[in-house]
């Protein structure tokens, strides 16, 4: 799925909030984005910390908002207080949770009340790198188990892919 196309639907269905977390966050290209179009602060945890940046962009209002990624494992992210964040974002990434049920249990408790999770990843029957993907009524079952509430799971038509929201 096109980056173009999730930075739509995160802008959509997050609006604008305080501060988000992206969760799986890579070279952190995605938090840039977060930070100048839709969080005054975005963070990003990668188990891997390569291409990291710290960086201070510009919002569409001229106030500055900061963007950063840090080394972390999304299964326990101690560098983050409880009720941390009004957003978590996880994009291309949930499959590759070695264990999905824990960062969702850290994910919850990263958010504040009331806070959205957004997911945005392949389902099954892509075919990419011999990884584990999940259908939609896996992941709406995850995210249920998990404890959050008004979850929503919607396949993309026509590719392999879903957006999923939850909030806790």
């Amino acid at each position: 799925m096109e980056l173009e196309k999730i930075q739509e639907k995160i802008r959509h269905r997050l609006g604008e909030v305080t501060s988000v977390l992206d969760v799986g966050c890579g070279s952190g290209d995605l938090v840039g984005f977060l930070a100048e179009h839709v969080a005054q602060e975005a963070l990003g945890i990668d188990i891997q910390s390569e291409g990291f940046h710290k960086k201070v962009a510009s919002s569409k209002d001229g106030t500055p908002h900061s963007a950063g990624c840090v080394k972390g494992d999304a299964r326990s992210m101690e560098a983050f207080p409880n009720e941390r964040f009004d957003a978590v974002v996880t994009a291309h990434a949930f499959h590759e949770l070695s264990d999905p049920e824990t960062a969702l249990s850290e994910i919850r408790r990263v958010l504040k009340l009331g806070g959205t999770l957004f997911i945005a990843d392949f389902t099954k029957g892509e075919t990419r790198w011999d990884e584990h993907y999940y259908t939609p009524e896996e992941v709406e079952a995850l995210l249920e188990k998990a404890g959050f509430t008004d979850v929503e799971v919607e396949k993309v038509p026509d590719v392999y892919f879903l957006f999923a929201t939850g909030r806790k």
